[in-house]
């Protein structure tokens, strides 16, 4: 290979993975990570307690017959590590870390190639929608159903643990926050149904 060759492959490589950065391309072909990380310093450090009996009992739902029961991973047909992105995060309204990531900071060079207003995230997705979207959809209940799922819930806990304690290593003054999910059906939605817009 001619020297000529090989600057003219590093120029493109380098062309390549500068367009990403100024663009913030964050997933593309050369590369198989995000390429901004956002710190956000805090006082506290937060861990989520996982009760592993409670998300494989599932979430509680409530049809519209007013009866109530459980949607496990099992009854979605679905890996453990997917349905515990569904208790504990999606059901809160929580997006995945590519979503925050997304959102964030965007420059104006960002905002005009992607067509975004001044404060206009780049994904925003209705999590209560999709929920129910998903899990109606997947156990096939139709809003016409007496079975179809009108109200879900879940809740999990934190253990909340100032900086300054653990730097002193003394963990017992530890908090234990107990959050709790709610959601239900909204009929506004019922145009969306037979679209399955997401």
């Amino acid at each position: 290979m001619s020297k000529r060759t090989v600057t003219l492959i590093l120029a493109v490589y380098l062309t390549i993975i500068w367009a990403a950065v100024i663009f913030r391309i964050d997933y593309f072909p050369l590369t198989w990570v995000p390429m901004y990380s956002v710190y956000e310093p805090r006082e506290t450090i937060s861990v989520k307690v996982w009760d592993k009996d409670k998300y494989r009992k599932g979430l509680k739902v409530t049809h519209r017959d007013g009866s109530t029961s459980y949607v496990s991973y099992k009854d979605l047909n679905i890996p453990q590590p997917n349905f515990r992105r569904l208790y504990y995060s999606r059901i809160f309204g929580t997006a995945p870390p590519k979503h925050k990531q997304g959102n964030t900071e965007l420059g104006a060079i960002n905002r005009w190639v992607r067509g975004l207003e001044k404060d206009e995230p780049r994904f925003a997705v209705d999590w209560e929608w999709r929920m129910f979207w998903t899990l109606n959809k997947t156990l096939r209940h139709e809003p016409s159903d007496a079975k179809f799922i009108i109200r879900m819930e879940a809740d999990h806990q934190k253990r909340v643990y100032r900086k300054e304690d653990l730097l002193r290593q003394d963990v017992s003054q530890v908090q234990i926050d107990t959050r709790q999910a709610l959601i239900e059906w909204r009929d506004e939605w019922l145009p969306r149904w037979e679209h399955g817009v997401l």
